[in-house]
């Protein structure tokens, strides 16, 4: 019987062919249809070059994706190469597909027509990341290089005037490279090559700004520290009220939380102005190490952040690697990331939070085996029917939760997996917590750029380099039932 917490196993890798530019395509991100009803099927959309592929999974013995459509850009404009890709939803139900890169221009595809549905224009550079909100999936955020982050409506009401906010001035230094919004839709993270991780909080009367000549203006971010990562910040979600990013590099994904923060709360306070350090004198001055920390990061909240946990991404040495997330409610959240070298890791968080109960770790010192708690949160994942507490958690064992694999024989239709072994020092936020599952690509070399879920967990695309694309799938007959809501929640 399949169960919430198997890991999905490599099904296919697909190189795309028929002219040497589409078997050389560089595909820089993916994201799966988010509106599809239950049971529907997984769509997906594929972006790189000039080309946007929508594909959907079917479960064959001999194939695994079928294409739906294709956009090729031909304008004179298109000499560079799409970079990001966003959903969207038109009135009349239509799916749409939002898609920019080497171009300050966003095209907004109708899949169902092939048609352009419109295109906005109002960066004054090229940009790097969209993402649309989950509460209104006419409401566009846009990152680029000129600093700036805009909110677009893609209203047709809108149509002359779309740009609704700018989020720009105190917040980025250098080009934004990456955007997440909160599910309830009322904050979005921004992540740059300044370093910088950014909380901006949007406007309530957003939508009363599209269609004028006077977009919302937004200088200073709520939150902003520049103490997480040392170099460009190229991916950041939120988990619940948690953060997830990474950096290049680094070789990490950290989890972490700012200090006060509850979505469900407004700010106690207005968003924090820069405190300015630099003094005209003859004599010398001294700036104090808290004052220091103050510059680095700045809350409405109060307080500054706490680190929970760090996760190992080895081969994490190139620009542009963005990791995936699936997190819905009733089944275990888990996270995906590739790296350089063709391989692909995985970690059940559910097993992380089991840990969090209280139960004992065991870690390994000079001094021998020691035990303790994890103090993990327990509102990790708010609301999820399977989270500490639940029938489905509490069967795990602080040793089941603790074992990963990875480079032995996998029972999949491709890639390896190894030995198991048992984590340690998980109670610990600066020791990188090893994947639950890695796979590894057999004839093909890449580089990961993305990976995406679909909305029910059963498959999870990689994008990568030389028209590759990856195909993970789970639960071959079906997925689990959803377990019954635990009443004591």
């Amino acid at each position: 019987m399949h169960t919430h917490s198997e890991l999905p196993s490599l099904r296919s890798t697909i190189r795309l062919q028929g002219t040497p530019e589409l078997e050389q395509i560089q595909w820089y991100d993916v994201k799966f249809y988010p509106y599809t009803s239950p049971g529907g099927d997984a769509v997906f959309a594929v972006v790189g070059s000039r080309l946007v592929v929508v594909c959907r999974c079917v479960n064959k013995a001999d194939s695994t994706i079928e294409v739906l459509r294709q956009f090729e850009d031909e304008s004179p404009a298109a000499n560079g190469s799409f970079n990001s890709v966003e959903w969207s939803q038109a009135e009349n139900g239509d799916p749409l597909v939002c898609v920019t890169g080497s171009s300050s221009q966003i095209k907004i595809l109708n899949v169902r027509t092939g048609e352009v549905a419109t295109t906005l224009i109002g960066h004054g550079a090229e940009v790097n990341d969209l993402a649309i909100s989950p509460v209104d999936p006419t409401i566009l955020a846009s990152a680029s290089i000129d600093h700036a982050i805009r909110l677009w409506s893609l209203d047709p009401a809108h149509a002359k005037q779309p740009t609704a906010a700018i989020l720009y001035g105190q917040g980025h230094k250098e080009q934004v490279l990456a955007l997440a919004y909160h599910r309830k839709g009322r904050y979005l993270l921004s992540g740059g090559m300044d370093t910088k991780i950014n909380l901006w909080m949007t406007p309530d009367d957003l939508k009363s700004h599209a269609g004028t000549d006077k977009p919302a203006m937004i200088h200073y971010p709520h939150f902003t520290t520049t103490e997480i990562h040392k170099d460009y910040v190229d991916c950041i979600r939120w988990y619940n009220d948690l953060i997830l990013s990474s950096a290049v590099g680094e070789d990490t994904i950290q989890l972490w939380k700012i200090d006060n923060f509850h979505s469900d709360k407004p700010p106690p306070n207005p968003a924090p102005i820069p405190i300015i350090t630099t003094v005209n004198s003859d004599t010398k001055v001294t700036v104090s190490a808290a004052e220091m920390r103050l510059k680095s990061t700045r809350s409405a909240w109060g307080g500054r952040f706490q680190r929970l946990l760090q996760f190992d991404l080895p081969g994490h040495s190139s620009f542009y690697m963005r990791f995936g997330l699936f997190h819905e409610l009733g089944a275990h959240p888990l996270l995906v990331a590739g790296n350089v070298k063709s391989k692909i890791f995985l970690w059940d968080l559910q097993r992380l939070e089991t840990l969090g109960t209280g139960e004992l770790y065991t870690t390994t010192s000079k001094e021998g085996i020691k035990k303790g708690n994890l103090n993990l949160p327990h509102h990790i994942r708010e609301g999820s029917t399977t989270s500490v507490g639940s029938g489905t958690s509490g069967a795990q064992s602080v040793t089941s939760a603790s074992v990963h694999t990875a480079n032995t024989k996998g029972s999949g239709r491709g890639g390896r997996t190894s030995k198991k072994v048992i984590d340690r020092g998980i109670g610990d936020p600066f020791y990188s917590i090893k994947p639950h599952k890695e796979l590894t690509l057999q004839k093909y070399t890449t580089t990961f750029r993305q990976f995406a879920w679909s909305k029910d967990g059963q498959w999870c695309v990689g994008a990568g380099e030389f028209s590759i694309i990856s195909i993970l799938h789970r639960w071959e007959h079906g997925g689990p039932p959803p377990p019954e809501r635990n009443s004591g929640r």
